[in-house]
């Protein structure tokens, strides 16, 4: 039986998928913007994009950001010095150290961020400090990252897309937490100190999974 070349014609020609791919032209400005032209636009293409435009940016980000991101850039011992009075100084490793989290909670992975922050707070229960110094406005900052990975916790938590494997990991991660800011606040009591973690205190305080 003879096929008839006026319904080969016809028919539809099978559709390949769409992919996407930086052309020649942008790539070059990509490989060659500094890094706060490239900021500028990126918030402007989430502010002004279609719907779905930020989703579908942060779910790249998270994939990219949580098989690349270091979990912890230095170990605890360099978050802080001595001064010569003995007080406590956040150090440059401390402030990359907070950088490596605000990264991961910032596309979503608010449990892989608290691991990072428990030990600042785990380590600078350790140090006294002065009011107003250096030292206690760096745990200021690293209360306000706290409460904010909590919400970011709370956010993955209530997300369709699976973000939480393991309950029972995020349960430990967050007693772990728990524990360290309450002993946290009992060390900084003991010398007089004001406990600089009240945020992230009250963030935590009732929630269990």
């Amino acid at each position: 039986m003879k096929t008839d070349a006026s319904s080969i014609c016809s028919a539809p020609m099978p559709q390949k998928p769409l992919v996407s791919h930086v052309n020649m032209q942008l790539d070059s400005f990509l490989a060659n913007s500094n890094i706060e032209d490239l900021r500028a636009i990126v918030r402007c293409l989430l502010a002004t994009g279609p719907v779905g435009t930020t989703s579908a940016f942060t779910k790249i980000a998270r994939n990219r950001v949580s098989t690349t991101a270091p979990r912890r850039t230095h170990p605890p011992s360099a978050f802080f010095a001595v001064d010569a009075k003995g007080n406590g100084v956040p150090t440059k490793a401390l402030w990359e150290t907070v950088a490596a989290a605000r990264n991961l909670m910032g596309v979503g992975l608010g449990f892989e961020s608290l691991p990072i922050l428990t030990s600042i707070v785990d380590t600078a229960r350790t140090y006294k400090y002065e009011l107003d110094s250096d030292m206690e406005d760096a745990l200021i900052v690293v209360d306000a990252d706290i409460a904010q990975a909590l919400q970011s916790c709370r956010e993955q938590l209530a997300s369709g897309d699976n973000l939480v494997k393991d309950r029972d990991s995020a349960r430990e991660t967050l007693d772990k937490l728990r524990n360290v800011l309450v002993e946290s606040r009992r060390d900084i009591e003991a010398w007089g100190g004001e406990f600089p973690l009240e945020k992230a205190e009250l963030a935590i305080q009732g929630w269990k999974l």
